[in-house]
């Protein structure tokens, strides 16, 4: 007896379905942001009905932290020598040749009032920043230390990209990055500098 069942076409029809609904996600995320990405728009996208987009993930943070890398690709910056990983962070960060950072930062930023984004973000500092950095320093309050610089870094983010500050846009890269990365250096190894 064959099985005519239709359960695998469906099956594949809402992973097709999925698929294309995250798609479109990452794509007006990236292009418009958090607040800029409504289901509507992402289901016109996605070419579904806007209550797929719901059953497939339950809502709109659900959705954007599927398809939005909230690593920023930072792990292989806190791999090398510790005395060096302020400017490294700073540097990293003010590459020009990284422009999906800064939309990635303004996403991020625009949903971190929404509890679900803001837990993402707290264990991500936890794991991509504290968790390798913290056992590499001396001293005391090692994670605070760790989580402050975070802080410190997040408010250059927050100049550079959020408020387009005139006074750091403007400024030399290489200034910045010797200055505000020897600023968090000092949380992390106060002393060594």
């Amino acid at each position: 007896m064959t099985n005519t069942s239709p359960a695998p076409r469906l099956r594949a029809a809402g992973l097709a379905t999925r698929t294309a609904i995250e798609d479109a996600a990452r794509t007006l995320f990236a292009e418009r942001g958090f607040d800029g990405a409504s289901v509507r728009a992402i289901a016109a996208e996605a070419g579904v009905d806007p209550a797929l987009v719901i059953r497939h993930f339950g809502s709109k943070e659900a959705l954007f932290l599927r398809t939005v890398d909230t690593s920023l690709g930072i792990g292989s910056v806190l791999d090398g020598p510790l005395e060096t990983v302020g400017r490294r962070l700073v540097a990293y960060f003010l590459d020009p040749g990284r422009p999906v950072i800064r939309k990635r930062y303004v996403a991020l930023a625009q949903a971190a009032h929404h509890d679900q984004v803001r837990e993402e973000m707290v264990r991500h500092t936890a794991e991509t920043y504290v968790a390798p950095l913290a056992p590499r320093l001396t001293g005391e309050h090692r994670e605070l230390r760790v989580a402050l610089a975070v802080g410190q870094l997040g408010g250059l983010l927050n100049l550079l990209f959020l408020q387009r500050d005139p006074i750091v846009t403007a400024a030399d890269p290489e200034v910045v990055i010797a200055t505000y990365g020897d600023a968090i250096q000092r949380l992390l190894t106060p002393e060594d500098t």
